[in-house]
């Protein structure tokens, strides 16, 4: 959730993580399976070539200098190329698209076309709407790109740690873009602003992140009178049948963001009938930083979606 006790540290030592296992569980896939326990190939120690054919950096996908965007392409060519779009997280105030730079450059080195956007944040009073239509931008201008470099892309993903979960999940949600979203993934995401769970241990300062997010004057005392206004920004109660394949990671010991969150998006994502996957971390808290074997269960499971749903 947007708060200002979330550390930024916690979102980039996730990102170490992911990069470490997916540099581990992607080393020689196995015909009959995704899944694999084989060790870390020879390409991911420094001494072998670059992941990428090439990298552009700080790409202009609007006016305000925030609208800026990171690209990766793959080694080898293909006619067709499913694509990842990382949205960073820091409470929608902080964090930049740097955070899954090395992620990036992975999964382009796996085959897939990568990216990783900054967005307008508070500091330029963006509301939720805002940075929703920033990833609208980001992902023509991704799209635009990738098609005159030579990298056709055909479906995207859309990744995002915290605050860019909650993006990441909102926009798959409730946008209809022109590239289709082949599934969305939402680590420690927040998706249900009136979760009692949120509501019984809510700060004056997380109602004043949450006023900023969606632009209305929110308190404790007023949280009642505003009911529509939460239940609309929140992921939870925006699910259809149409929604992408979605995949959840949460820490059952998450102190920012009550694990109740992803309880209540998978029971949504579940009436819905919409494919997912619900991934508890029962000892971890925000940065899903103490099960490791679960992540390694998560990492065999998004090349799973990836091969799946981006093919």
């Amino acid at each position: 959730m947007a708060l200002r006790r979330f550390r930024r540290a916690g979102v980039l030592g996730l990102c170490a993580v992911l990069v470490a296992g997916l540099l581990t569980a992607c080393a020689s896939p196995s015909p009959k399976t995704s899944r694999t326990t084989d060790p870390t190939p020879s390409w991911a120690t420094p001494s072998v070539s670059p992941y990428t054919t090439g990298v552009k950096s700080n790409l202009s996908y609007g006016p305000n200098s925030s609208q800026v965007m990171d690209v990766c392409y793959p080694p080898t060519r293909s006619q067709t190329t499913g694509a990842f779009l990382f949205i960073h997280g820091g409470s929608w105030s902080s964090g930049d698209k740097g955070d899954f730079e090395s992620l990036c450059g992975v999964v382009a080195r796996l085959g897939f076309v990568g990216a990783t956007m900054n967005y307008r944040m508070f500091a330029q009073k963006a509301t939720y709407a805002d940075m929703l239509a920033d990833i609208d931008l980001a992902l023509a201008t991704y799209t635009d790109t990738a098609r005159q470099d030579g990298w056709p892309i055909s479906k995207v993903a859309l990744m995002g740690a915290s605050a860019g979960g909650y993006l990441s999940l909102m926009y798959a949600y409730t946008r209809q873009p022109a590239l289709p979203i082949g599934f969305v993934v939402g680590l420690s995401s927040p998706t249900d602003f009136i979760d009692p769970a949120f509501v019984a241990s809510a700060t004056d300062d997380q109602y004043t992140q949450l006023s900023k997010l969606l632009g209305v004057d929110l308190s404790k005392e007023s949280v009642d009178a505003r009911q529509a206004a939460l239940k609309a920004a929140s992921p939870a109660y925006r699910v259809t049948a149409g929604a992408p394949p979605t995949i959840l990671a949460h820490g059952a010991k998450d102190t920012i963001v009550p694990y109740s969150n992803a309880v209540d998006l998978a029971t949504q994502l579940a009436l819905a009938g919409v494919s997912y996957d619900l991934l508890t971390y029962p000892n971890s808290d925000h940065n899903l930083a103490d099960d490791p074997d679960v992540s390694n269960r998560f990492l065999s499971l998004l090349l799973a979606y990836a091969t799946r749903y981006l093919a």
